[in-house]
């Protein structure tokens, strides 16, 4: 039986960054993920948004969010010697007269002045758009690798012989007066950073996950060189192969499997096609299931009866911006004692009447 402080069942973005602050504070982990194709990290844009929804709002604490995300991957960026992190505008696309009228009001509000640009510049994009009155651009957003730093951080791991790439067993769990068992593992908590997997975990069935699945498109837009991200009822963001674009994406909540499908597909293309007038060809189609909660708050803590069990999910489609927060929150929480908000907590879904040994 091999001693360890942290058990961590899953390698997504959420349980990648988990790691990456236990380790910075020397503690012991290892962890059990079974490399998921179908796992929502891996096919994410990666965008970092500070300015949400039709009526041109600021995404929830992102003025704390934003700086310490940009950190945070730098600070990967230089122990790996890879780039990961690129600030990178977004265009929205304004329909009529009404959509420009507030977004230009919004650029005169004190809160919102710094992620609005007063006047937005189209760069490549223009004359290659359908359908498009105006534009607003949005300031201090940004876009990360999310698949090349989950990969790097992978090897590291697997070369350190602190990934385990299986699937994790619920029932081989045992638990112990101050630790918890786990195979040949004994360790002090045990995290669960399952993603959308957390639907099917027995000790936190409580949480009330509202799955939804997503499909995606990589195209080649040949002579394109578009250097911002727009959002035209469709995401269109750059990647790091010249002239090829993320388009995504779709969601869906019902659904059988995460599989690719022909319908998502055509729905797609026929929405790139609408807005875009410029030729363009698929390089590859991916789908993936994304964990999200209904107050769209992620859930950050420890089981209320078994506190040996930890738990660190629902980020959702904002998860590039809310998971080093929140992972280095967890962290502090579990080794310095510093209390969570109950904004993220487990608390606000469940109650005494829930039977002992799950809730």
């Amino acid at each position: 039986m091999t001693s360890i402080d942290y058990l961590i069942v899953g390698q997504g973005l959420a349980g990648t960054l988990l790691a990456h602050y236990l380790l910075k504070e020397n503690c012991t982990i290892k962890i059990i993920d079974p490399h998921f194709a179908g796992s929502a990290s891996k096919v994410a844009a990666g965008i970092i948004n500070p300015i949400t929804g039709r009526r041109v709002v600021k995404s929830w604490k992102i003025d704390t969010l934003i700086p310490f995300a940009k950190q945070c991957y730098q600070e990967i960026e230089a122990k790996f010697g890879i780039a990961i992190f690129q600030e990178c505008n977004i265009l929205r696309a304004l329909k009529n007269v009404k959509d420009e009228n507030l977004w230009f009001s919004k650029t005169a509000y004190y809160d919102l002045a710094a992620y609005l640009a007063e006047e937005p510049k189209t760069g490549a994009y223009a004359g290659q758009l359908k359908d498009v009155f105006s534009f607003g651009e949005i300031k201090q957003s940004a876009q990360v690798d999310v698949k090349l730093l989950m990969e790097t951080y992978r090897d590291y791991f697997l070369a350190a012989d602190l990934l385990q790439s299986t699937r994790f067993d619920h029932r081989q769990l045992v638990q112990q007066a101050n630790t918890i068992q786990y195979q040949d593992w004994e360790a002090k908590k045990v995290i669960f950073c399952e993603g959308h997997q957390a639907r099917f975990n027995p000790y936190f069935d409580f949480i009330p996950f509202e799955a939804a699945k997503g499909e995606m498109l990589i195209v080649h837009i040949p002579d394109s060189n578009f250097k911002k991200i727009l959002k035209h009822g469709i995401f269109i963001v750059p990647l790091k192969n010249k002239d090829h674009y993320w388009i995504g994406a779709t969601y869906e909540w019902e659904f059988e499997d995460d599989a690719i499908t022909q319908m998502a597909k055509e729905e797609l293309l026929a929405r790139l096609e609408k807005v875009l007038k410029l030729p363009f060809e698929v390089v590859a189609h991916y789908a993936a299931v994304r964990p999200t909660v209904k107050d769209r708050r992620p859930f950050v803590g420890l089981h209320p009866r078994l506190p040996n069990l930890g738990f660190f999910n629902g980020l959702g489609t904002k998860g590039t911006s809310l998971s080093p927060f929140w992972a280095k929150q967890f962290v502090d929480f579990l080794i310095h004692n510093i209390a969570l908000p109950e904004t993220v907590g487990l608390e606000r879904c469940y109650s005494d009447t829930v039977e002992e040994g799950k809730a």
